[in-house]
């Protein structure tokens, strides 16, 4: 990747000296910003360009090229990289758009380039992307012109799926203050992908955040690892969350969409913050520039009582709580109190304190509270004179945040004439509003609590525990007999059962048993067997049985042991394309796909992740003992979910596992598996 980012020589194939030529662009922009390193022109018409010598073919240059930008029609590409590899260029940027995102002619044409690459060991980004940014070294790529002074140096690098959006992001970056040093357009991903520049980034040491934009993952699992290996905050805006996108992002950079739920679990899993906006990933990055929220309890200081309300508010909604402020920092406003109506509490409302300087000791003092983990300070200005001090109260509140070690979130209400210049004062973070200010500080919370967990998380397996294609064209369910026997050899409880295909071999079973029993169909066929009237429960004795069996006029049977009450939960798991196996759960019966509370996680889990799993569910609460009710034997749960998870990765043929219900038993009791469905890949 250094050769790609920090070539020392770079040759841009497809440039003239016509004023709307795209390469002439590339080249411009290299100048513009002191690229450092030789740049090379490449044309067929040869020429000239501003005095720089074109030349006709790669093979004329005299020397060898460490970055080919390849700019000219999509057919011709090929060729080029064919001749890249002849000439020993190791790296390519492949700008040309034309390939599988257009036709399906052009997926031909990234077989060829693939198996070029493949022969000559060149490593390249694209195709169908506007190349990259550093503005470390001034190496700027993209075919359009760039401007030094619109562009602000600054901690975060961006990976972006989308050429047009990257634009976006960087602009937005530049008028929020924060700034960026590196942005990748990775387009259609055909060789490297956001794995690979995701891993250089994390390496970078000019870069402290990294923002991703996808719409789709190469490598699911690895992107998590990759994150889960870093203290380096990663954001990223996943797209074609919904079907009525799929087809829109398919032709636009290939994208074949996955389970939006898989996503959102699996990058919450490994500590990537997840946003659904540009503007909202402004904000989480924003939030980075300072010291990270290590506790739950806020200062609260604002101008007036209303600011300080709505605050209050977000700082409950997002999972704070108030901090208690000693006498020490009341006996400090009481100097400065004209009419004597401040109520010393926190909130703080600071509206009858009008000394603007004044405000930089209050934030000090609240910073100096033991009780106080980080401060939202709400500032509002009227006039013109209150320029000057408010831009010395940002870069003052800068220089404490750092100084305590705790996060300031600054939000300013200001005139539109003076907001951009007071919010450009200083490299510190000032919000627009207290949502989106105590909405981050949640998001540095979040990342601290990772950190914080990172070194005893169970690593998952560096890549798939196996590919994973498109759903088997022919799936086939397990019988309930293999199904039982499958969990019961991973070491899950299952209640006795045995499967029947007569009466007489079904009272046997029964005697054997022991009653009560349950008779259920034993298709494997029929997923949901109430439906049609397929379970009898709690039958006694031998006529109950009888009975029962008759009614049901089926072949094969499955009798089993009739289980004690217990709360019902279910474990799901199935093979996601992107990020493999997975593991679900939550309450159970009837109605989970009603209620759809179930957690999510990327397996293999390890016993802590499995607590974890279980503490998100709002079943919880019940399994925690509500209203008087004993605890479940959580222990016994944590113990099934780490099994079911072995499970799925150990048999990847298992594309989808239905454990509903499983009954949990009060603590110490244990629990029992008493339906299960499986269904396996298709032969």
């Amino acid at each position: 990747m250094q050769k790609m980012f920090y070539p020392k020589s770079v040759m841009v194939c497809g440039v003239s000296s016509s004023p709307d030529n795209l390469g002439r662009s590339t080249v411009e922009n290299l100048e513009r910003f002191g690229f450092p390193g030789s740049v090379y022109l490449v044309s067929r018409e040869g020429g000239d360009l501003n005095g720089r010598k074109i030349y006709q073919h790669i093979e004329d240059i005299e020397v060898v090229p460490e970055l080919a930008v390849l700019l000219i029609p999509a057919k011709a590409i090929p060729d080029a990289l064919e001749r890249c590899g002849r000439k020993g260029i190791p790296r390519a940027i492949i700008q040309s758009a034309g390939f599988s995102e257009f036709t399906e002619g052009g997926r031909q044409l990234e077989e060829n380039l693939l198996n070029i690459s493949r022969r000559w060991n060149i490593r390249f980004m694209g195709p169908n992307c506007i190349g990259a940014v550093n503005l470390d070294n001034g190496l700027v790529l993209p075919f359009f012109p760039i401007y030094p002074e619109a562009m602000k140096k600054g901690p975060v690098s961006i990976i972006s799926q989308s050429g047009g959006l990257i634009i976006d992001v960087m602009r937005l970056l530049i008028l929020e203050n924060i700034g960026f040093n590196k942005a990748i357009s990775i387009g259609n991903k055909l060789d490297l992908n956001e794995c690979d520049y995701l891993e250089f980034l994390i390496s970078d040491p000019q870069t402290h955040c990294i923002a991703i934009y996808l719409e789709n993952f190469a490598d699911g699992r690895r992107l998590m690892a990759l994150a889960r290996q870093t203290e380096k905050p990663v954001v990223v805006l996943k797209a074609n969350r919904f079907s009525s996108s799929h087809q829109i992002a398919r032709f636009h950079t290939t994208a074949l969409a996955g389970d939006d739920d898989v996503a959102d679990a699996a990058l919450k899993q490994a500590g990537i913050h997840r946003v659904d906006t540009l503007m909202e990933m402004a904000d989480t990055l924003k939030i980075f520039s300072l010291s990270l929220m290590k506790g739950k309890k806020v200062g609260v200081i604002c101008r007036s009582g209303g600011q300080a309300v709505t605050v209050a508010d977000a700082v409950y909604r997002h999972g704070f709580t108030l901090a208690g402020f000693s006498d020490r920092v009341f006996d400090h406003v009481r100097k400065e109190i004209r009419a004597g109506v401040i109520r010393m509490t926190n909130p703080l409302d600071l509206g009858d304190v009008f000394d603007i300087r004044f405000y930089e000791e209050i934030i000090e003092r609240v910073l100096q509270e033991p009780d106080v983990d980080g401060v939202v300070f709400g500032h509002t200005y009227t006039h013109d004179a209150a320029i000057p001090p408010t831009q010395g109260l940002i870069r003052a509140t800068g220089r404490l945040s750092q100084q305590y070690g705790k996060p300031v979130v600054f939000f300013l209400v200001a005139g539109r004439e003076h907001f951009f210049a007071l919010r450009e004062t200083h490299a510190f973070p000032i919000f627009a509003d207290p949502e989106q200010a105590v909405q981050a500080l949640a998001v540095s919370r979040r990342h601290h609590d990772h950190q914080s967990l990172r070194t005893a998380t169970q690593p998952l397996p560096s890549g798939r525990v196996k590919p994973v294609g498109k759903a088997p064209l022919t799936p086939s369910f397990m019988s309930p007999e293999a199904s039982f026997h499958l969990l019961r050899s991973n070491g899950l409880p299952v209640a006795d059962f045995s499967v029947v295909t007569s009466l007489r071999e079904a009272c046997d079973a029964a005697e054997q048993i022991g009653y009560p029993v349950a008779l259920k169909i034993a298709s494997p066929e029929i997923l949901h067997k109430t439906e049609i009237r397929g379970v009898h429960l709690n039958l006694k004795n031998r006529p109950a049985l009888t009975a029962a069996f008759r009614a049901m006029n089926t072949g094969r049977v499955l009798v089993q042991k009739m289980s004690a009450p217990g709360r019902e939960v279910m474990i799901g798991g199935r093979q996601d394309r992107e990020f493999g196996p997975v593991i679900l759960f939550g309450l159970g019966g009837i109605f989970v796909e009603v209620i759809r509370d179930v957690a999510m996680r990327i397996c293999p889990i390890d016993h802590e992740e499995a607590v974890r799993m279980i503490e998100d569910t709002k079943g919880f609460r019940i399994l925690q003992g509500f209203r008087k009710q004993p605890p479940a034997d959580l222990k016994a749960l944590n113990t099934c979910l780490v099994k079911v998870s072995r499970i799925l990765v150990e048999h990847p043929e298992v594309q989808n596992l239905d454990i509903n219900p499983m009954l949990i038993f009060d603590e110490g009791q244990g629990c029992i598996v008493v339906d299960v469905k499986i269904q396996i890949d298709g032969i």
